[in-house]
C-alpha cells in the first residue's frame, strides 16, 4: 500500500491531519507579534563609562582609547566605532554576523576587568550591554501648552510616565526637552582666595553637611520606630548658613563665598512641534513586544487614563508613530495575499474548466499558508514585511504539486478509468516522484538561503524557512488531501457545459499554435539554443548597470533631518541654524508638520539636532516623497556654518546611511 492509497482508503485520516494542521495555524497567528522587520539578534555591544566633570578630550585619551585597545583583541570584531562626550564614553563593538553575540559579550567583559585599574580613579565602572534596536522610540509624544518648561516636565514625569511605564510591553519612557529646577551655587573666587579656602572645599562641605543619614531604631517594648536623621538644607537661606570651615571658632558659611539662586538646570537639549517648544516623550519598547498592541495600548490609556487629568491648556500630541506605518504595510500585504488568492483560483479555472477541480487545487492554499504560520510561532518569528512577502510567494507555488496530482487523475478518468478511487491511487502513484522532485528541489534552493552570511542573511532567514515549510505543506496536500478530494468530488464529463464549450475552442486554438512553435523549435534547435544563450548573457550587461541597495526605498509621508557642528558648539547657536532649517522646510506646500530635537541622546551633546519631517498623505500632495526630499535637498544647500544630511527613515535600525549635502 503506497502513500496515495492509505489515504484514499482512510480519508478521515486525510482530513484530520489537514485539519489539524489549519487549526494550529489559526491558533498560533493569534499570539505572533506584528512588527516592521524581524527580530533579529544584531551582533554587537556597547560599552558606557561615566567620568563626572571631565572634558571629551580627557575622556577620549584616558577612558576611550584604554577601552579600544582592550576589546579590539577580541576575536570576531568587524567594526569599532567609539564617541566620547564631557563626561562619557561609549564605544560600540561590531562583530561578525556568525559571531556567538553572548561570547561576545563574555570576551568583551573579560577584555574590559584586565584595564580596569588602568582608568582613572574618578571613572565609574563600564557598563557592558548587548546593542539593541529595539531602543528606538516606536513612539513620539509632544507635550505643549501655556506652562513653562518646569511645570511641563512636571507634568510629564507625575501624569504622563507614570502610567505609560506600568504597560505590559513598554520598556521605557524617555523624556527630553525640559528643565528641572535647580539651586545654583555661583562660588566668588576672590572671596575664597582672600579666605584660603578652594572650590573643593566647598564640595567637601556639602557631601559631610547637606545630607541623610539613618538614625538607627527606637525600641520599646513590643514595638520599634527607625529614625531618620535630615541634615539637608531645604531653602535658600538655610543653604547660606551651610559651615564650610571654622577658624578660631568663627564659622565661615557658603553665603560669605557664594551667591545663590533659585534657577533651572543648563540647557541641554530641545525639543519642538512646528516651532513651539515643549516636552519630548519617546516611547520605547521592550525587544520582541508586539510594537501594533503596544502602541494600541498607549493611545487607549492616553484617551482614558492620561488627557482627562492634564491641566488646563496644556495639550499632547501624537508626533509620530511606527505602529501605523508598520500596519500600513503589513494591511498592504495582506489584501495581496488575499487578492492572489482569489487570482490564483480564477486562473486555474480557466484552465481546468471544472469547479470542483479549482476548489480541490484551492484547499492546498490554506493548508500550506497554515503550516507556515506554525513555523512562525514556534521559530518565534513575527508577522512582517518579510515573513508576509514569503507567505505572498506561496500562493503561487503551493497548487503546482496539487495540480500536476489532479491533471495526471483526470488523465486517468480520460483513459477509461471508472473508478474514483482506482483512478485516485493510479494518478497519485504515477507523478510522486515528480511531484516530489519538484518540491524538494524548491526546498533545496530556498533552503541555502539560511545559511547565507551578513546582515542579508540574518533579514532573510525568516523568508526562507517560511518558503520551505510552506513549500513542505503543499507536498503534503497533494499527495494526501488533493487525492482523496479527487475521488469523493472529481467527475469526468465527456461533453463540456454550455458555458465550458466557448473556452474550449480558446484552449484548442492556444494549443494548435503551441503545436506549431513547438515543431517550429524542434526543427531549429541550434537557433534556439544560442538565442537562449545570447538572453543569459545580455542579462549580465544589465544587471551591472542596475542599482544596489539593502531595501528599497518607499513612501512612508516622512523623512528626517539631521544637522550636524563640530563639538563644542552651543546650543544657541544650534538654534539658530535650527530656526533657518524648519524656515526653509515650513514653505514646502508638501510638508505637514516637524518634530525637532536638539542635545537627545546618550551623550546629550547640543552639537546635533535632528528634525523629523513629516509630510501631506500621498493623496493630498502633488509630489512624491523622492521628489520632495529632493526639492528640500537643494533648498537646504543655503544653510551654512553647519553639516546638513537628508535621510529616509531606516526601515531597520541602522541601515540607512547619511545622505550629506555638504
Amino acid at each position: 500500500m503506497n502513500v496515495a492509497e492509505l489515504f484514499v482508503r482512510h480519508r478521515v485520516l486525510a482530513y484530520m491531519l489537514n485539519a489539524a494542521i489549519i487549526l494550529f495555524g489559526v491558533i498560533s497567528i493569534r499570539d505572533i507579534g506584528t512588527d516592521r522587520m524581524p527580530d533579529v539578534d544584531y551582533p554587537g555591544v556597547v560599552i558606557t563609562t561615566a567620568n563626572d566633570g571631565a572634558s571629551p578630550e580627557v575622556v577620549d585619551s584616558s577612558i576611550t582609547r584604554v577601552l579600544e585597545s582592550a576589546v579590539n583583541t577580541v576575536p570576531g570584531i568587524d567594526i569599532i566605532h567609539s564617541t566620547s562626550w564631557p563626561g562619557v564614553s561609549e564605544v560600540f563593538v561590531q562583530f561578525l554576523p556568525e559571531k556567538d553575540l553572548d561570547i561576545a559579550f563574555n570576551e568583551v567583559q573579560s577584555k574590559i576587568n584586565q584595564v580596569l585599574n588602568e582608568l582613572p580613579r574618578e571613572a565609574e565602572r563600564p557598563v557592558i550591554i548587548k546593542f539593541n534596536p529595539s531602543d528606538s522610540p516606536v513612539l513620539w509624544l509632544f507635550l505643549r501648552g501655556d506652562r513653562g518648561l518646569i511645570e511641563l516636565n512636571r507634568v510629564a514625569e507625575e501624569k504622563i510616565s507614570h502610567y505609560l511605564e506600568n504597560i505590559n510591553g513598554v520598556g521605557e519612557v524617555r523624556i527630553g526637552g525640559g528643565r528641572e529646577r535647580k539651586i545654583r551655587v555661583d562660588l566668588d573666587l576672590g572671596s575664597l582666595s582672600a579666605l584660603g579656602l578652594t572650590a573643593q572645599d566647598v564640595i567637601s562641605a556639602f557631601g559631610r553637611e547637606h545630607i541623610q543619614v539613618p538614625g538607627g531604631y527606637l525600641v520599646g517594648g513590643m514595638q520599634e520606630k527607625m529614625l531618620h536623621l535630615d541634615m539637608e538644607y531645604h531653602s535658600i537661606r538655610e543653604l547660606g548658613d551651610l559651615v564650610i570651615q571654622s577658624r578660631d571658632q568663627v564659622p565661615i558659611r557658603l553665603r560669605d563665598v557664594a551667591s545663590l539662586t533659585d534657577g533651572l538646570d543648563d540647557k541641554r537639549g530641545l525639543s519642538r512641534f512646528n516651532g513651539v517648544e515643549g516636552i519630548a516623550i519617546g516611547i520605547r519598547k521592550v525587544r520582541g513586544a508586539n510594537t501594533v498592541a503596544i502602541v494600541k495600548e498607549v493611545k487607549q490609556q492616553l484617551a482614558v487614563a492620561v488627557r482627562p487629568q492634564l491641566p488646563d491648556g496644556v495639550e499632547l500630541l501624537v508626533v509620530t508613530d511606527e505602529a501605523d506605518i508598520i500596519s500600513r504595510a503589513i494591511n498592504a500585504l495582506q489584501n495581496h495575499i488575499l487578492e492572489g488568492t482569489l487570482l490564483a483560483g480564477v486562473v486555474v479555472l480557466l484552465f481546468l474548466l471544472n469547479i470542483p477541480a479549482t476548489l480541490i487545487i484551492g484547499t492546498a492554499v490554506p493548508v500550506s499558508l497554515a503550516g507556515a504560520i506554525v513555523v512562525l510561532y514556534f521559530g518565534d518569528y513575527t508577522i512582517n514585511i518579510i515573513t508576509l512577502s514569503a507567505l505572498l510567494l506561496l500562493i503561487g507555488v503551493v497548487v503546482d504539486d496539487a495540480i500536476v496530482v489532479l491533471e495526471n487523475i483526470h488523465r486517468q478518468h480520460e483513459a477509461g478509468v471508472n473508478d474514483p478511487y482506482a483512478a485516485a491511487i493510479q494518478g497519485t502513484r504515477e507523478v510522486i516522484f515528480a511531484v516530489m522532485a519538484a518540491s524538494l528541489t524548491l526546498v533545496c534552493i530556498f533552503g541555502t538561503v539560511v545559511f547565507t552570511e551578513g546582515m542579508f542573511g540574518i533579514f532573510i532567514r525568516s523568508f526562507a524557512t517560511v518558503v520551505v515549510i510552506g513549500v513542505l505543506s503543499s507536498l503534503f496536500v497533494s499527495l494526501t488531501l488533493t487525492p482523496v478530494l479527487c475521488s469523493r468530488f472529481l467527475r469526468y464529463r465527456e461533453t463540456p457545459g454550455r458555458w465550458v464549450a466557448p473556452l474550449e475552442r480558446v484552449h484548442k486554438a492556444f494549443e494548435n499554435r503551441y503545436r506549431r512553435l513547438l515543431v517550429f523549435s524542434l526543427k531549429r534547435r541550434g537557433a534556439v539554443l544560442l538565442g537562449t544563450l545570447l538572453l543569459v548573457a545580455s542579462s549580465s550587461w544589465f544587471v551591472t548597470r542596475l542599482g544596489a541597495e539593502f531595501f528599497p526605498a518607499d513612501d512612508e509621508a516622512r523623512f528626517e533631518v539631521i544637522l550636524r557642528a563640530p563639538l563644542g558648539t552651543s546650543i544657541d547657536y544650534m538654534v539658530q541654524k535650527l530656526d533657518a532649517v524648519e524656515a526653509i522646510l515650513r514653505d514646502d506646500p508638501g510638508i505637514s508638520h516637524i518634530f525637532s530635537t536638539v542635545g537627545y541622546g546618550r551623550g546629550a551633546e547640543v552639537n546635533e539636532a535632528t528634525l523629523g519631517v513629516m509630510l501631506l498623505p500621498r493623496k493630498q500632495r502633488s509630489a512624491s516623497q523622492a521628489a520632495v526630499m529632493a526639492r528640500t535637498h537643494a533648498a537646504l544647500e543655503q544653510v551654512v556654518g553647519v553639516e546638513v544630511y537628508l535621510n529616509n527613515y531606516p526601515i531597520a535600525p541602522g541601515l540607512s546611511p547619511n545622505n550629506k549635502i555638504r
